[in-house]
């Protein structure tokens, strides 16, 4: 589902949130009302086909200094995503986490989650590494894996190939690696399907694929 669809979608999810994570990856993200890095009030959809967006939530009472906060939005702005902050006061933000308290939550430029790590606030040069894991994971995907599984995962036209949408709701990211069966050539290296990646390539596929 592309294109404004999608954010009728969005409008459907923020009345349905009632259960913990009701939004899994690889489902479109309510278009709630969070904090940008200048503190003024920004809604998802602004975003929309711009950017990347992290939700960094944080617990009751633990908020982030406003040091951590410049330097997750400079961080961030290298990456062309943006930073939203989750208020902690914010009864349908708080909805969104349910029983959660605190994440950080990767959303795509077509408003789609893609990445959750529930209770953790990253920062510093672990929250660009989540980001950048990510988009290089779509890179190794597109090239090497688009042409049978599409880029959005959802083709089947190579033989032995099935679907791959909504394999993340399925499969934990040690399950997809297993799915995939890298044999060991060396410690830099590993052979997937007949081709040769590198450790951080499959690292950074896995972790796209389990966003789709």
């Amino acid at each position: 589902m592309k294109g404004p669809n999608r954010w009728i979608v969005f409008a459907a999810a923020n009345c349905a949130l009632t259960v913990a994570w009701a939004v899994k990856p690889g489902d479109p993200a309510p278009d709630l009302t969070f904090r940008n890095c200048r503190g003024a009030e920004a809604r998802l959809s602004e975003y929309r086909h711009k950017k990347h967006a992290v939700l960094l939530a944080t617990a009751r009472g633990s908020p982030l200094s406003e040091t951590v906060i410049d330097d997750a939005c400079r961080r961030l702005g290298e990456l062309e995503s943006v930073l939203l902050l989750v208020g902690s006061d914010a009864e349908a933000n708080r909805r969104f986490l349910e029983d959660v308290a605190s994440a950080t939550v990767l959303i795509d430029p077509d408003g789609v989650v893609r990445r959750m790590l529930p209770g953790r606030v990253l920062t510093g040069t672990e929250l660009g590494e989540f980001v950048r894991l990510w988009t290089e994971g779509k890179l190794v995907f597109s090239s090497a894996c688009a042409r049978c599984h599409g880029q959005d995962g959802d083709n089947n036209i190579c033989l032995d190939v099935k679907p791959l949408v909504g394999i993340g709701r399925r499969l934990s990211e040690a399950q997809i690696r297993e799915r995939l069966r890298p044999g060991e050539i060396n410690d830099r290296d590993v052979l997937v399907r007949g081709q040769i990646f590198s450790r951080r390539e499959v690292d950074a596929v896995i972790s796209f694929v389990a966003g789709l």
